[in-house]
């Protein structure tokens, strides 16, 4: 496995942290990707994991089609599509739509589990308290309450390391 893979790993996991943690991400980490991955293309023709500029182009332009009605309806933040549109430029048409695919599952996934612990925590508060435990309640979810980025993250993770193009280290 090549150096480049391990960067945008690196760079993916400190996108997703980042969003986990600060519910934001920082331009300098998407505006940086897109400008380092338009510079790889412009030197060589091919970007740092060996994607033609056209696959990176398409990727690019999908990842705006899929995020940007988000940002418009106020559903994904605006680092959201910038994360999104740098790893569509980076990883080419096949890792996006890779990408998007697993983070929607993802976030589905956590947003069903959110939702039934919203919807039936009072029949744990009972049995946890009479063990002692005391806990607080699940907020209500409402709005962007999900970090998208995060999920993003996990889906580029997989579209780098799962499809075959880079094999897993392990």
């Amino acid at each position: 496995m090549s150096l480049p893979y391990w960067l945008v790993a690196l760079w993916t996991l400190v996108c997703g942290g980042y969003d986990l943690i600060q519910r934001r991400i920082p331009n300098g980490l998407t505006l940086g990707a897109q400008g380092a991955a338009l510079a790889a293309y412009a030197v060589t023709g091919q970007g740092w994991l060996d994607v033609p500029w056209t696959a990176g182009l398409a990727g690019w332009a999908l990842a705006l089609a899929l995020t940007l009605p988000g940002y418009v309806l106020k559903k994904l933040g605006a680092g959201d599509v910038k994360l999104f549109a740098a790893m569509g430029l980076l990883g080419g048409f096949d890792a996006a739509l890779i990408t998007f695919a697993v983070a929607s599952l993802f976030a589905g996934g956590v947003a069903l589990l959110w939702l039934a612990a919203y919807r039936w925590f009072f029949l744990l508060e009972l049995p946890l308290s009479r063990m002692g435990i005391s806990i607080a309640g699940v907020p209500e979810p409402k709005g962007r309450f999900l970090p998208f980025g995060s999920a993003l993250a996990a889906g580029f993770l997989v579209a780098l390391f799962g499809s075959g193009s880079a094999p897993l280290p392990f």
